[in-house]
């Protein structure tokens, strides 16, 4: 068994399994037994500190409850609790206790001893400093603030400053060691991190120049030796003050004049979770860069965790590189601007061993003689942050010679330490932009980087939570992980948030993001912390052109998660190939991601903080864009929803299926359409919002997607309708309710529905409109097997159909009646009303003799007179070809396919069959 503080709060067995309590009360108990181990601690004591000091009456039968739950929790070999007069003690070995290892740890280390009056200065470096492996252990122990759900808020801050302190003195005494070893590069992002949350402590501030300075990071050294002496209340200290004019003078000297080497193997970073599989890439495109000399680039959005991919990649693999390891921060994507690649060849020439006094002036000089310092060696160049191929192009390395084998001695993964072969240094570039032109001119080996799978994610959260909390809530942790986009950044950040608030569920957190105004917001970062969510997309936006910047506040509009290139230049008001190439520009950022040709997909954070954007739009620039984006998507929807196939939608023939195309780009667009037609009926555009609606229906009707929004969508239309005043409008969509609530098997409220639409339709004059949507419900009844009420209705339309008003529809009322009835089982009744169909078709339009002539197919088809159907559907087909419908010729030969194969004439079937879809694919 084994207690963990130092995060988290966290009980696991030898074999992994993690049991920790949940009560917050239970947590706190076993907390301070744990940090006073093998010490009895008082029951008023314990109960002070469970309770914060406000305990109620029946707190000490409480702590019994707690301490038998307990006892039953530490029921294995390792750890026992035990009552020891007033008190209890917890006995056990203290390396079980975290807090307790890393105390021993910094004892072993040295760091318990109190320093020397007078440190003497050292002048030669010591390599083998024992105490570096014995704290870089400790300190790996920390999986983020110590005790932050212990459930005791008086608990930590007795204890806290006290471990706080502890941590500093380590992570000083460490650097000390790594100075000395030549080694103190490897240390600066922890100094840094440290040094920023402890402004006062002048010696971290002091060790973190010399680590930069002794790196080769000279401009981030005195950046951060102003930064420390800025925030003093006073004049430096001596080491602090020493320590920076080091750093003016010249680079350190306590090591080797070589690039700062990392350790060949540390501990694993235990807040880093997941990425084995960009791990085994990433060692692939290694073998692939020492035979090459290709640059390797890792690319991704903001916050994917990039940086730190490479940093724990570079942790397994160190012993590929003995001669070390350069690193430059190029700041690519900094409000501050990208840095100029002569001062970081600045900074490498000086970790190369190139006298301070002796740089070259120009930066072609200095280019061409980091080239020269870099032939033979082994070793890596980690290029973070770059902004573009101008930018990385003097920082590359010549390549091997043409011809050369592999320059390194065996192969990169077998773990060979021939040091003595020469070879071509290795460069792993890190960037939020695609880098094509370092594809395409160097050879570069892609390596895109992208968010967190879900077990990871919640791996994430646990590591930073704790087991117990992410498993007590397994929904709310997928639903906040799902609501971070699964970027690690904002998972990050989320478990922060919930790490100090220990009272919080994950579902609380998970609500606050999901909401669309401030959700966002709740993934800021702290001044001491990460940058938060919209201040690293911030920084990519920045360095956008004004075009590409301008379609990517007007995307802010677009409600969808994916959006096609059509769609943006009616947003854009721009030519599709300009739009296009804006795109582009976008997706080459990771702002956006082409996922198919000519469609883009964003991320959901992404897409808020577009939105964003697009509310610092004036009104009027707002409204004229989402009026053009209106009208784009009426006119596309006007060309699947206006025709023959509507109106017929339900069929047998397959004129109730939506054109595949259409299917395809509803599943796309729904989402996106729902909410423009909210958005439409929100700012006035009421005409358009109904219009909207009612196409969607027809749509949601017709493609067989899923209808968990139909209701929504109708509801919001009819009220747009009623708001214009427009009686067809709401007939329309009154209609489409009933057809909904028929396609739900609510059938009595589909009539009632049918009723108000008629009556609307009445209101408005329009007996046209009135036949229409009784035939669109008994269409929809037909569809659910409801012959008992489809056919009477189809009967009454038959009957309304033979007065003036309505005549011109009788031929299609008398063929929907004939096919229902073949479907009901009465092709008797069916082929009388087919055949009467055929007569009044003669005198009417093409398409018409044609449906006629399918429906008496069909009825001589089921009553078995097989060769007379054969006929009449080739008499359809004939008929198909004078009139210009590719659609309809396709059914004709689809039912001549059926028929055939259904006497045995199965060759002839095949061809009609091809001929059918030929047609229906727009082909003759």
């Amino acid at each position: 068994m084994h207690i963990d503080l130092l995060g988290p709060v966290a009980v696991r067995r030898d074999d992994g399994t993690t049991v920790t309590p949940s009560a917050p009360k239970r947590r706190a108990l076993l907390s301070t037994l744990a940090i006073r181990l093998n010490q009895t601690v008082g029951t008023d004591e314990l109960i002070e500190l469970v309770w914060d000091g406000d305990a109620p009456p029946t707190a000490r039968a409480a702590l019994q409850g707690h301490v038998a739950a307990l006892r039953q929790l530490l029921d294995c070999p390792g750890l026992t609790l035990g009552t020891r007069g007033a008190g209890y003690l917890l006995a056990g070995d203290p390396d079980r206790v975290d807090l307790l290892h890393f105390r021993g740890l910094c004892d072993r280390a040295g760091v318990l001893r109190p320093a020397p009056a007078a440190p003497a200065a050292s002048t030669e470096p010591e390599p083998h400093d024992p105490a570096v492996p014995l704290l870089r252990a400790a300190l790996d122990l920390f999986r983020g603030p110590a005790l932050v759900d212990c459930g005791s808020v008086l608990l930590r801050e007795r204890t806290l400053p006290h471990v706080t302190d502890l941590r500093l003195r380590a992570l000083d005494r460490l650097a000390e060691g790594l100075l000395g070893a030549g080694r103190g590069g490897e240390l600066a992002a922890e100094l840094a991190e440290a040094a920023a949350a402890h402004p006062t402590r002048q010696t971290l501030a002091a060790r973190l120049v010399r680590c930069l300075d002794q790196a080769g990071r000279r401009d981030e050294a005195a950046a951060w030796y102003d930064r420390a002496v800025a925030r003093l209340s006073g004049p430096p200290g001596p080491e602090l003050r020493h320590a920076g004019e080091r750093s003016a003078d010249g680079p350190e000297r306590d090591g080797p004049p070589r690039p700062a080497r990392l350790p060949r193997r540390g501990a694993p970073d235990r807040r880093f979770t997941g990425r084995s599989a960009e791990f085994a890439r990433l060692d692939e495109a290694l073998a692939a860069a020492v035979r090459s000399g290709h640059p390797i680039l890792v690319t991704g959005p903001a916050g994917v965790g990039k940086t730190s991919l490479v940093q724990h990649w570079l942790q397994r693999s160190a012993e590929h590189f003995p001669d070390g390891v350069l690193h430059a921060e190029l700041g690519g994507f900094d409000p501050a601007g990208p840095r100029e690649p002569a001062d970081v060849l600045a900074g490498f020439l000086l970790a190369l061993g190139e006298p301070a006094g002796a740089l070259p002036a120009s930066p072609e000089e200095r280019e061409q003689r980091y080239r020269e310092l870099l032939a033979g060696r082994r070793l890596l160049i980690v290029l973070d942050d770059a902004r573009s191929y101008e930018q990385l192009a003097p920082l590359l390395p010549d390549p091997p010679p043409p011809g050369d084998g592999p320059a390194w001695g065996g192969d990169p993964g077998d773990g060979d330490g021939d040091t003595g072969t020469p070879g071509t240094p290795v460069v792993v570039v890190t960037s939020r932009s695609r880098l094509r032109d370092l594809l395409v001119r160097d050879g570069g080996i892609p390596l895109p980087l992208g968010v967190l799978g879900a077990e990871d994610a919640a791996e994430l959260l646990a590591r930073t939570l704790g087991p117990a909390r992410v498993a007590a809530e397994p929904q709310a942790a997928a639903d906040l992980a799902a609501a971070c986009d699964h970027l690690p950044l904002a998972l990050r950040l989320a478990a922060a948030r919930l790490a100090a608030r220990p009272g919080w569920t994950l579902g609380d957190l998970a609500a606050e993001l999901a909401d669309e105004q401030t959700g966002l917001a709740t993934l800021a970062g702290t001044d001491r912390g990460p940058i938060g969510v919209t201040t690293a997309l911030d920084h990519t936006y920045r360095t956008l052109p004004p075009a590409p910047a301008r379609l990517f506040t007007l995307l802010g509009l677009h409600p969808g998660a994916v959006i096609d290139t059509a769609t943006a230049a009616a947003l854009a008001d721009l030519p599709p190939a300009t739009t296009r190439t804006l795109l582009t520009r976008l997706d080459a950022v990771h702002l956006l991601e082409e996922t198919t040709p000519g469609r883009y997909a964003r991320r959901e954070l992404v897409r808020r903080y577009a939105a964003g954007q697009a509310a610092e739009l004036t009104c009027d620039d707002r409204f004229v864009a989402l009026d053009r984006l209106i009208a784009h998507y009426l006119a596309v929807t006007a060309a699947w929803t206006t025709g023959g196939w509507t109106t017929a939608a339900w069929t047998p023939e397959g004129g109730g299926a939506a054109p595949a195309d259409a299917a395809a780009w509803f599943r796309r667009e729904e989402s996106a359409l729902r909410a423009v037609v909210v958005c439409a009926e929100q700012f006035g555009r009421t005409a358009e919002s109904w219009q909207l609606a009612h196409r969607i229906g027809l749509l949601y009707e017709t493609t067989g997607h899923d209808r968990t929004h139909w209701r929504a969508v109708t509801e919001a239309g009819l009220r747009a309708a009623h708001g214009c005043a427009d009686q067809a409008a709401v007939a329309r969509l009154a209609t489409d309710l009933a057809v909904l609530h028929v396609d739900r098997a609510a059938h009595r409220t589909a009539v009632q529905q049918l009723e108000r639409a008629v009556a609307a339709a009445d209101r408005a004059g329009d007996q046209l409109l009135r036949h229409h949507c009784r035939a669109r419900v008994a269409g929809a009844l037909l569809r659910a097997g409801r012959y008992d009420q489809a056919l009477p209705l189809m009967t009454d339309l038959v009957s309304a159909a033979r007065t003036p008003a309505v005549g011109d529809l009788l031929v299609r009322a008398l063929t929907d009646l004939a096919d229902a009835l073949v479907l009901a089982g009465a092709p008797g009744p069916a082929l009388v009303h087919a055949d009467e169909a055929v007569r009044v078709a003669t005198t009417r339009s093409g398409v018409e003799a044609v449906l006629a002539t399918q429906s008496r197919a069909r009825a001589l088809q089921a009553l078995g007179r097989r060769d007379a159907a054969l006929s009449t559907a080739r008499l359809a087909v004939a008929l198909g070809r004078t009139v210009g419908d590719t659609g309809l010729e396709s059914r004709t030969h689809g039912l001549l396919a059926d028929l055939l194969c259904e006497l045995g004439r199965t060759t002839e079937g095949a061809v009609a069959r091809r001929q059918a879809r030929a047609l229906a694919a727009g082909e003759r």
